[in-house]
This record gives C-alpha cells, structure tokens and sequence, in this order.
C-alpha cells in the first residue's frame, strides 16, 4: 500500500511517470499520458489531498490569513509560483529562468521579463481576485531568482540552433515551443525539446517543414546568373550551413547597382531559417547596441552598409567567428552583462562594404546585377510564391543537412582556407547536394581570391606596393623609412593621392598596414617580412618563390628602390653637374636643396646611388628622367 501510494506520478496530469535523460543529459520524468516532461513529481498520497500539489505554508501561517500570522503579498506569490512544480534554472551568463506550463506548453522565460511577471500577477489574481503591487511583486521575484541561481540548474541556452549530443535542434518558435531535431538519420519536429533555447520578441515561428522538397529552387528567388555556378553553389551551401551552430559563419557581403535585389535576397533567406518582424538592419553607431542585436538575431544581415569603421569591423569579425563582449549591468555600479556568441552576419551596399582585410577574410562576396525591367516582379507576388514552396525549400534544407552529417566524419579536405570549420562543412554539405568535395573548393577557392584581390585593391598601399614590385621585378630591402619614401614617390608616379584617409603618413603606419595586408599580399605573390639589423630595423619585400633571397640573384638596396636602372647609369646626369647634398637624408620630406635643379622645394625625394654617391634627387627632376627615359 504504502508503495501504490508513493509511486512517481505527472505533476500536470497526475499520470504515471517513466524515469529517462534528454539528449542533453537531464534526468527527469516523463508523462505515459500527456507526454510533458518535468525534473519534478508528485505522489498519489499528494495527489489525492488538495492541498498536496502546495508546499506546506510556513508554520503559524495560514494562506488566507485566517489564523496565525498573516502571510504578506510577496510571500503569497512565492507560495502560489512554487504550487505550480515550476523549473528553475539559470543560464551559462547565470540569467535565471522558469520554465513554466502555459496553455499546455512548457515554455522558457526569464525571470525578469515582463512575460514572467504578468504570469505571477495572474496566479494572484486567480486566487484571489487583486492585484499585486509593485513591492510585492518585485520581492516574490527577487525570491525567485535566487532559487534559480542557487537551487537551480545550469542550462547553456542558444539563439534559433542549438548543438545536442550528436544531433542538432532547431527553434520552431511557435507557441507550442517545438523544436526540429536533426540526426545523421534524419530529422523530425519534437513536441517537447529539452531546456536549451531562449526567446526574444521579434521572432517569428518557422514554416512547417516538408520532406523531399528541393532546397535549390531557393535561388530561383535570387538574382545569380543560372550560368555562375561557383556562385549558386557557394551562396546554397553558405545559407545550409546556417543550421550548424558552434561553427564560424562567412559574412555575406551582396554588391550590385540599385535594383539588384540585394535586400530581397537576405529577407528570403531570413524567412526561411530564422523568421523575425525586422527582416534586415541597420548598423548601429553604439557599441552596446550592435552586439545586443547580434544577440538577439541569429541572422543578423544588415542592409544599405556604405562603408564600416574600423571598430564596427572588429565587432562583426568576432560576431562571425566567435567572441565575447560585456556591458555594464543598469543600474548597478559593478556588474557585467556578458555576451558570447557566433553569429551568421551578413551585409549588402552597392559597393563592398568590407574593406578591411581581417573582415574580407571572413566573407564571401557575391555580386548580383540589375534585373531587366521585364523580368521584375512585384514584391506581393514573389512573397506569394515563396510562400507556396517555403515548407518544401526548408524539408529540402534539412534533408541536405542530415546527409551532410552523415558525410562530414569522412571529409577531410587536403587544404583548408581562413574558415575552416566552414570549408570542411562546405564539402560536406556540397556532397549531399550532389556535388563532389573538388567543386566546393574550386568554387570556395574562386571566390577567396575575389576576397584577396578586393582586400588588396581597397587599400592605396597595396596598389602601390603591388605595382611598385611588379616594376621592379626584384626583390627589395631596406629600412621602413626607405620603403615608405619609395612608397610615397611612386605613388606620385601613379597620379595616386598621398594626401587621402587610407595613405599612411608615417614609417611605423606603414608597417602597421603592410601586416594587415600580409595575407593578402602572399596571395598576391609578394611576402613582407620585417626585422632588425644591427639597431636598425629592416624591412623586405620578396616574391613567394623566392623568399629569402632576390630574383636576380643579387641583393637590390633600398637606395635605387625607384627601379633597377639610375638615371645617371643612362647618361642623363653627370656626376660633376651634379650639385652635393645639404640636408639630412633621414628628413625626406622637408624643405631641401635637389642636388639636380639646386632648388629648395618642399616635395618628396627620390635616392640614387652612383658610384658609391648617394644622390637626393627632387620629384620634378626625377619625372623629366622618367620623361627622357621614355624617349631613350
């Protein structure tokens, strides 16, 4: 008897329990008959008082008051949250949460949300028809969360993707809090997930999803050339790689003329995998405000992006492969509010919004041209028709990704680019779309060097440098004061502006600039390396082939830097018509006496070495040599 009436029962329907674990390792019970789950039970000796399903007031209390101490409106408020067998738990950033029964789902809220509070509101109300004021309120609240963050459990929560033990879930966000599993043996839609999601306002529940749908028909909705194939396979297996979470995501960054249908393409793609009322943003300037959307969107694509500071830059690089950031907590003098997280990020402007060459790095730039005028179509009627075959566009998607998980253990492609975890998962993904690993990379590999030359060619110093080299056809060494005035005069030569934002105005700038571009520029073909010798620091410039050594086979000195032949070396200038240097050669810039013309100027300054002379040559002189060189 005394077995009977203690056996485990369903705190919801009073059914009887079996004993289990969810995919991520919480033990707890679930329903034979309503089929919930709860960490908790209740027995049928607790069942069968009325009062069992309560915790026991506290002594010389009573609920209503009638006898003994009166309870307070607080208290009343613990006592009545506590009579539902709520969970509570707290997250990886030690939020607390609930988890509570609401009209026959068991959702997540936080503690502190205004949903949490309207709940316990009505529980009082429910009982005994008041209102609860707001110091009762916020004390049955404070109450709360500390059971969460001392008794409770921790639970690591996600935006949208979650990874399980060899599974991965996907937020359906509709009310009844399902979530989409997916396996290397399929996928299914589970009506009751384990604790492992987080909800924000503007999300919208995904479509229903259907099995064998074909997820290419998605770029039949975009503006890619059907003959680009590098592109469309990239693109389709960048957007199937938005369902792996804990992996870094390439930024897409869409380029084209107005009317390209840059903007359409990222709604599309956002009302498939992460529904929201705010299908694209805007950039914000505050710091605190961009890593809390990137928080709170899984899909963060940002539209109309002209161009990106350098700290704006530093954001979404860490947003795309992972990161932390903090802010202080309102209201309080010392605490942190702590974000950490990888985000799928993505920008469209009619230019290329990227230029720095740590966020080109991550990207993948797709360029999207105008749409005839008699191909356009109203936006009502493409919303209408991607409607009719979302559902099949996102079965198509999940079942390309189950395959993907089955392949990705055997993929091990011999060369990895900057996103790794990306590229492998590429293949993987690329196989089950029925592709092989070689057309991923070639595509993949097409579209870095598009990154390559972008991140090169977005930057003054790269053009020059990289013109400079190419001229030269040797290698080049000396000091960071030698190669920023060689630098700076063939520029000059170039007709490009010395005087622009992105030009460095100093030796130690240029360092600076040539490390970011060092990826680049190895691409390129040129390897920058910088040490010292002696006191001195040096700086070299070599062809990839030939590292370490010159292309002629001899050393070429910073000194005839302009290129491998000396004016004076053609004849156009005699030694003894040349008038000796006054000024100091470590101050190229300043206001000296040209050993050519004799005049003082303030220009920049071009070194040449004659028979063990260095010669300081004006930017005037220099280019009526050039002149008659042209003509020899």
């Amino acid at each position: 008897m005394d077995a009977e009436q203690n056996k485990k029962l369903c705190p919801y329907c009073s059914g009887p329990v079996d004993e289990t674990s969810d995919d991520v390792g919480t033990h707890f019970y679930k329903c034979q008959v309503c089929g919930k789950t709860a960490t908790t039970y209740v027995t049928k000796q607790n069942v069968e008082n009325e009062s069992a399903a309560l915790p026991p007031p506290p002594p010389m209390c009573h609920l209503d008051g009638e006898e003994g101490k009166k309870l307070s409106q607080a208290d009343k408020l613990v006592w009545l949250a506590l009579s539902k067998h709520i969970e509570f738990f707290h997250d990886q950033t030690r939020t607390a949460f609930v988890r509570v029964n609401y009209h026959g789902a068991l959702k997540i809220l936080p503690i502190r949300s205004k949903v949490f509070k309207a709940w316990l509101a009505n529980l009082l109300w429910a009982h005994e028809e008041k209102a609860p004021g707001t110091e009762g309120l916020y004390g049955a609240i404070n109450v709360l969360e500390a059971k969460a963050l001392f008794e409770g459990k921790k639970y690591t929560l996600y935006n949208r993707v979650a990874p399980g033990n060899d599974a991965i879930w996907i937020d359906v966000a509709d009310e009844g809090w399902r979530a989409i599993k997916v396996t290397s043996q399929g996928w299914e839609i589970v009506e009751d997930p384990p604790i492992m999601f987080k909800r924000y306002s503007h999300q919208l529940p995904l479509a229903e999803p259907k099995s064998g749908g074909n997820p290419w028909k998605l770029l039949d909705f975009f503006n890619i050339d059907k003959d680009d194939g590098n592109t469309r396979l990239t693109l389709l297996c960048t957007c199937i790689s938005y369902l792996v979470p804990n992996i870094p995501h390439p930024i897409s960054v869409l380029y084209g003329i107005q009317g390209s249908g840059k903007s359409w393409l990222f709604k599309m793609v956002r009302r498939l995998l992460d529904p929201s009322v705010i299908e694209v943003l805007s950039l914000p300037r505050d710091e605190r405000e961009r890593v809390q959307q990137l928080d709170h969107h899984w899909l963060a694509f940002y539209d109309n992006v002209t161009s990106i500071p350098f700290w704006m830059s530093d954001t979404l690089c860490r947003a795309s492969t992972g990161g932390g950031f903090s802010k202080r907590e309102l209201y309080s003098d010392d605490d942190d509010v702590i974000y950490n997280f990888k985000r799928c990020v993505g920008l469209n402007g009619i230019n290329i919004a990227a230029q720095r060459g740590d966020l080109l790095d991550r990207s993948l730039l797709v360029g999207l041209q105008n749409i005839p005028n008699e191909k356009r179509k109203t936006e009502d009627q493409l919303s209408s028709e991607f409607e009719e075959c979302k559902a099949e566009i996102l079965g198509g998607f999940l079942d390309t990704l189950f395959k993907a998980m089955q392949i990705y253990p055997s993929v091990n492609p011999k060369g990895l680019f900057r996103m790794a975890d990306f590229t492998r998962w590429g293949c993987a993904i690329a196989i089950a779309l029925g592709h092989s690993e070689k057309d991923f990379i070639e595509a993949y590999d097409t579209k870095v060097k598009l990154q390559i030359e972008e991140a090169a060619h977005a930057s003054p110093v790269a053009t020059v440098l990289l013109d400079f080299m190419e001229k030269r056809q040797q290698n080049w060494k000396g000091t960071p004061t030698e190669l920023f005035t060689a630098l700076l005069n063939h520029a000059k030569a170039l007709d490009i502006s010395t005087r622009q934002r992105g030009w460095p105005k100093a030796p130690h700038v240029l360092i600076r600039q040539l490390n970011e571009l060092a990826p680049s520029l190895k691409s390129l073909g040129w390897e920058v390396t910088h040490g010292w010798g002696g006191k001195t620091r040096r700086i070299e410039v070599n062809s990839v082939g030939s590292v370490g050594s010159v292309v002629s086979g001899a050393d070429v000195d910073a000194t005839n830097a302009t290129d491998a032949i000396s004016p004076t070396s053609l004849g156009l200038f005699k030694l003894e018509d040349l008038k000796a240097p006054h000024w100091d050669p470590n101050e190229p810039l300043s206001e000296h006496e040209c050993c050519v013309c004799g005049y003082k100027k303030l220009t920049s300054w071009q070194t040449e070495d004659f028979k063990g002379n260095k010669l300081w040559i004006c930017e005037d002189c220099y280019n009526d040599y050039e002149k008659q060189r042209e003509v020899s």
